[in-house]
């Protein structure tokens, strides 16, 4: 019988055919020892044998199970109320033994679950929901996925010719191939996991198969858990017609129990090519990153509509190299804005924010984020340390229109970094001036953990950070390494392949921060103790002195926000403590809590009792030169 064209036929016919089969069903359960319901004249059943390879008997093992589902009044017998295998070896003559066993194709892809707490035989049977909506005709693979596969829609790549032209020869490969499981894997790498994504889509489309994906940092841990995981996939996509995407976010080893299905045919994105992942060689293809030119077109297609200042959107494309998918975001976020306020101002700071929190994405995992608080008046420093801060701060900002307007990255992408260190004692304001660049600019103030970059492992170092720099560079933020001298420091001799691997991972390092398009800011409180080469390297190197007595006065002038409640303060002579101005702050703090708990203002006697505490806890002898005279008129 030759199928309807229609889908509402086909899905009558099928739905005639199966209440044909579940009646010759309840009439082998009431007795009648001629019937024997014929499951492949269920197309829907027959699908789902041909697919899993099973026999007739365990064929008719799934209709017995779904008939449960569907025809209730069959199983009202006092001796029948459940399916089970022994009731199935006594209904149907092609029984055999084989379709129980736990790596037989009924259990091993989780087609029926057995409770097994009454016995293998009586245990009851339950049909799996996906295989029940798949004999019904039900084609919503979105109602009853596993857990952690997720449909992929198609998008269109009308107009995007880079795209198009990744997805159409993958296309034209799949075509000429008549099964998925005959094909080598892909693997699309790439810079932009929704741009790898649309490619994926787009091929299945066009070669008539869905598209699901899982993650890899989505995955159980435990070895078990992955294979009985990836079993229940490879039923789901069976059953959907479907083409698994692995997006590879997570080191590729925790894939594990997954690489039968891998081996498959499916698709792997990744954002660097992976090894040794399949037993047959995979078929890479690198998407291209996305042109100054490609980016543009992007741009202007997301925000045609809205109405900017003049020059906000050649800032923003300047400074935030966002992938398409990014960008759509942020036009998507820029139209709802345009929605509640038509003030072009307003919308130029929405794009502003909408771009810095799509770069943010990528790092949020790898960085702390900073929240800048303070501006270049809370920042007390040498002439010469803020002329030269200030000028870090115009070269951030100026970066596009140096490097890109005029010329300068046409002669290399070495030596257009800013990677800048923080010279000087604790608390001299190195984490202070970074955060007043980052938001004089504007722009996410990430600090690097290095405990959590380094490893002892060789290459783990060096592929931790680079994942930092990766992540940033789209946005162009400010990095702050603190303490950089416990990565940076003096390369040694080389006595064996560690200190080899260790020095190569420096050197790899240093030719990143080069290249990094952002503000990198590494601080050291030992100068002496960094590799000379790495110095050579830096863009500028800003010396944090102590504060002499002049500057100590300004920083205790600029302690205390102005709504503070203070009285007889006199900073001549709290500027003879020598302290640091982190130091500083932290006895402005103390005294205002003092003053709060005494319900007054700040006084000196505050300050002199935050005296005794701040300078016991960085063991600072405390002279009386210094305080002798503070509770004196």
């Amino acid at each position: 019988m030759n199928a309807p064209t229609h889908p509402s036929d086909w899905l009558g016919m099928n739905q005639q055919l199966l209440a044909q089969a579940l009646a010759v069903l309840r009439a082998r359960l009431e007795g009648d020892v001629s019937a024997q319901p014929d499951p492949c004249a269920l197309p829907t059943l027959a699908r789902i044998a041909e697919a899993f390879g099973l026999s007739r008997f365990e064929a008719q093992i799934l209709l017995l199970c779904a008939s449960r589902e569907l025809d209730a009044a069959a199983w009202t017998n006092d001796t029948v109320r459940h399916p089970t295998f022994g009731i199935a070896l006594s209904l149907f003559d092609a029984a055999h033994w084989s379709a129980l066993i736990s790596y037989g194709p009924l259990r091993r892809w989780f087609l029926v679950e057995l409770d097994a707490t009454e016995g293998l035989t009586n245990g009851q049977l339950k049909i799996a929901e996906p295989v029940l909506h798949t004999i019904v005709g039900v084609d919503d693979a979105g109602e009853w996925l596993e857990a952690g596969l997720r449909p992929v829609a198609p998008a269109e790549l009308d107009g995007d010719e880079r795209l198009e032209a990744v997805a159409g020869p993958i296309a034209r490969w799949w075509t000429r191939h008549a099964t998925r499981a005959a094909m080598a894997p892909i693997e699309l790498v790439g810079d932009d996991w929704a741009e790898l994504e649309t490619v994926a889509a787009r091929v299945c489309a066009r070669a008539g198969q869905r598209l699901f994906a899982v993650a890899t940092s989505q995955l159980p841990q435990s070895p078990d858990s992955r294979s009985a995981l990836a079993r229940r996939f490879r039923r789901d996509l069976v059953l959907a017609n479907a083409c698994l995407m692995v997006a590879a976010d997570a080191p590729f080893a925790d894939i594990g129990g997954l690489a039968d299905l891998i081996d498959r045919g499916p698709i792997v994105t990744t954002r660097v090519p992976l090894r040794g992942w399949s037993l047959r060689r995979p078929r890479t293809i690198a998407v291209p990153p996305v042109s100054g030119v490609d980016r543009a077109w992007h741009w202007t297609r997301a925000v045609e509509a809205a109405s900017l200042p003049e020059g906000m959107l050649a800032r923003a494309m300047g400074q935030f190299h966002l992938s398409p998918g990014a960008i759509a975001s942020v036009g998507q976020r820029l139209r709802e804005e345009a929605e509640e306020n038509r003030d072009p101002d307003a919308r130029g700071r929405a794009l502003w924010r909408a771009c810095k929190m799509e770069s943010s994405a990528a790092i949020s995992h790898l960085a702390e984020t900073v929240v800048p608080a303070s501006s270049w008046d809370d920042l007390v420093l040498p002439l010469a340390q803020m002329t030269l801060l200030r000028a870090l701060t115009a070269q951030a900002r100026h970066r596009d229109k140096v490097h890109e307007h005029w010329g300068f990255a046409d002669k290399g992408g070495r030596g257009l970094g800013a990677a800048t260190l923080f010279a000087g004692p604790s608390g001299t304001g190195k984490t202070l001036a970074a955060e007043v660049i980052a938001g004089s600019l504007d722009l996410a103030l990430w600090r690097v953990d290095l405990s959590r970059m380094l490893s002892k492992w060789i290459g783990e170092t060096e592929k931790n950070l680079a994942s930092v720099f990766e992540a940033a560079d789209p946005g162009g933020a400010v990095l702050l390494f603190d303490e950089a001298d416990a990565l940076f420091g003096k390369r040694g001799e080389v006595k064996d392949s560690h200190d080899r691997f260790a020095n190569l991972e420096v050197s790899y390092l240093l030719q990143r921060m080069e290249s990094y398009r952002g503000l990198a800011i590494l601080t050291t409180n030992n100068e002496d103790a960094l590799d000379k080469a790495f110095l050579r390297r830096l863009r500028a190197i800003v010396q944090f002195p102590f504060p002499d007595a002049r500057l100590r006065e300004d920083i205790w002038r600029r302690a205390f926000p102005a709504r503070t409640p203070m009285r007889g303060l006199r900073f001549d002579k709290l500027a003879r403590l020598q302290l640091s101005g982190g130091a500083i702050r932290n006895m402005a703090m103390t005294a205002a809590f003092l003053a709060a708990e005494a319900d007054d203002a700040v006084s000196m006697r505050q300050l002199w009792e935050a005296a005794q505490i701040e300078c016991a806890k960085i063991k600072h002898p405390l002279s009386l030169v210094e305080i002798e005279d503070w509770l004196t008129p």
